[in-house]
């Protein structure tokens, strides 16, 4: 956030909301101040270091490493000679092609948003944009060299190779340090963002919860508040000291707001009527909150519907929430090659796990389980054993909770890093499964939901997947199957190879890391 004059106010007008004395709505103001105090992140509106989380300082290291990437790649072609060249070329003789380089790699960089904070966020989604451009922008450098400089046709294609990777390396390598950076300061509350919630449902403790584990985004909750009328709810309990506490509903939504003054409204209660969201947006913009609404599932499934014109009779169309079949073909093709590719590489690892898994207890190394896939078909999925043998006989048949006594030693750390998911390539090349979608579930939790949450037999209309965009986003285990599903729904309508390649990529860091593994 900015430090413009118009932040400057708010943050004046908040400090003078929050030292002013008996006033109408001073105890709403004391409990979100009082709530804010005992909060370890700190809200700091400026600071010295505010400077580095610009994107201009992108700029500035994205040039950079485009001009190391040029210096290391004529050091490795003619300094290391890897291989030895048949003619010398001087570093001097580069500089027309560097001065091309930098500005038409930095434009393709902007041309991908990767300058926008709104892409910033995402390292998996800035890598998938960063090949493109970078890529892209290295095969203009030439191509614009061959014109101006006629120059680059006597120049080492090997260089130009080398050139091409060490820029994608070191310009991810620089914006994933930056992204370290941010995260650092954002836990510390630098430019933090104060938000107020509307709703208190499963819906808003899904958002409370998901911003309290997340301190780098820099978002601290100041309080809730009731989505329905005063007429319609009851007094809330009296909130407990870590929980954001209630300041008022609906009807006092203004009082609230002209209080606290928050920087983001945040609605999050799907039974809110138009009325009611119309309500909420004109009071939001009367004090300058940003809004942002957390969808349900019908604002999911509406978020790429298309409006028809039947001769004067305006109807919307619903996208249906299944792959075509052009995409299910080269879905399919897609999780062959990588799963075969991961399998060949892979064999030596998968041997040495399936070792230590017989080592760590008795049993077999590998635990085949039912599931139901695509069109409610059932298959057998195959991971490596993370439990004692006669597990489910000891406990009953449910789902893995935290500290389960079940878990063996080593299968607490094959679980925590997922790798005990790895053999389900063999699933993935027969047909059973693809490498990204929906994760399956046992037929008895399948005959459960089917009955019990809406919209669930869709998510089967689509093969199972090794991994999903519920599970990336920290939506596994002991977790709300309603949320699960609309996460499932959602990766359906909007599947595309860069979001399989995404969901792949992020699945590889939560190896190292993964707070909702267990």
């Amino acid at each position: 956030m900015s430090t413009t004059e118009a932040d400057r106010s708010r943050a004046a007008h908040r400090e003078d909301v929050l030292s002013s004395a008996a006033e109408p709505g001073r105890e709403l103001v004391t409990q979100a101040a009082q709530f804010m105090a005992a909060d370890p992140l700190p809200v700091r509106r400026t600071s010295r270091l505010a400077w580095t989380l610009s994107p201009g300082v992108l700029v500035v290291t994205d040039g950079l490493a485009v001009l190391l990437a040029l210096l290391f790649a004529h050091w490795l072609r003619f300094g290391l000679a890897i291989p030895p060249p048949l003619v010398d070329h001087p570093l001097a003789s580069y500089t027309g092609f560097v001065a091309i380089a930098i500005p038409t790699i930095l434009i393709a960089i902007a041309t991908s948003g990767l300058y926008q904070r709104s892409n910033l966020q995402s390292v998996a989604e800035q890598a998938s944009r960063l090949f493109i451009a970078v890529g892209g922008g290295v095969v203009l450098t030439v191509a614009v060299g061959v014109f101006v400089l006629r120059g680059p046709t006597e120049s080492s294609r090997l260089l130009i190779i080398y050139f091409g990777i060490l820029s994608l390396a070191l310009t991810g390598s620089g914006r994933y340090i930056w992204a370290l950076w941010r995260d650092f300061l954002g836990r510390r509350g630098v430019l933090a963002r104060t938000c107020l919630v509307v709703g208190t449902g499963p819906s808003a403790e899904r958002v409370v919860a998901h911003l309290a584990r997340s301190p780098a985004l820099g978002y601290r909750v100041i309080g809730f508040v009731e989505g329905k009328s005063a007429a319609e709810t009851e007094q809330p309990e009296q909130p407990a000291a870590a929980r954001p506490p209630m300041l008022g509903t609906l009807d006092s939504l203004d009082s609230v707001l002209r209080r606290v003054y928050p920087d983001e409204l945040i609605v999050a209660d799907p039974d809110l009527t138009h009325a009611e969201m119309l309500h909420i947006f004109d009071r939001g913009m009367m004090v300058r909150a940003r809004i942002r609404v957390f969808p349900d599932l019908f604002q999911v499934m509406m978020s790429d519907a298309s409006l028809v014109n039947l001769r004067g009779l305006p109807l919307v169309g619903v996208k249906s929430i299944e792959l075509q079949a052009w995409q299910r073909t080269v879905k399919r093709w897609f999780d062959v090659v990588v799963a075969s590719v991961a399998l060949v590489l892979g064999a030596p690892f998968l041997l040495l796990l399936a070792l230590l898994v017989k080592l760590d207890s008795r049993g077999p190394a590998l635990f085949v389980q039912e599931r139901v896939g695509m069109d409610g078909k059932r298959f057998h999925a195959i991971k490596f054993r993370s439990m004692t043998r006669d597990a489910e006989g000891q406990a009953g048949q449910y789902w893995t909770v935290r500290n389960d006594p079940r878990v063996t030693t080593f299968g607490r750390f094959l679980r925590r890093s997922s790798l005990d998911e790895i053999p389900q390539l063999v699933n993935v090349i027969v047909g059973d499964m693809s490498i990204v979608g929906p994760r399956p579930e046992q037929p008895r939790f399948v005959d459960r939901f089917k009955t019990t949450v809406p919209d669930y037999t869709k998510r089967l209309r689509e093969k199972a997947g090794m991994t999903g965009w519920a599970q990336v986003n920290g939506l596994r285990g002991d977790v709300s199957i309603e949320e699960r599903t609309k996460y499932d729904l959602y990766y359906v309508e909007h599947w595309s190879l860069w979001l399989d390649l995404k969901v792949i990529f992020r699945s590889i860091l939560r190896i190292i890391h993964d707070p909702s593994a267990y």
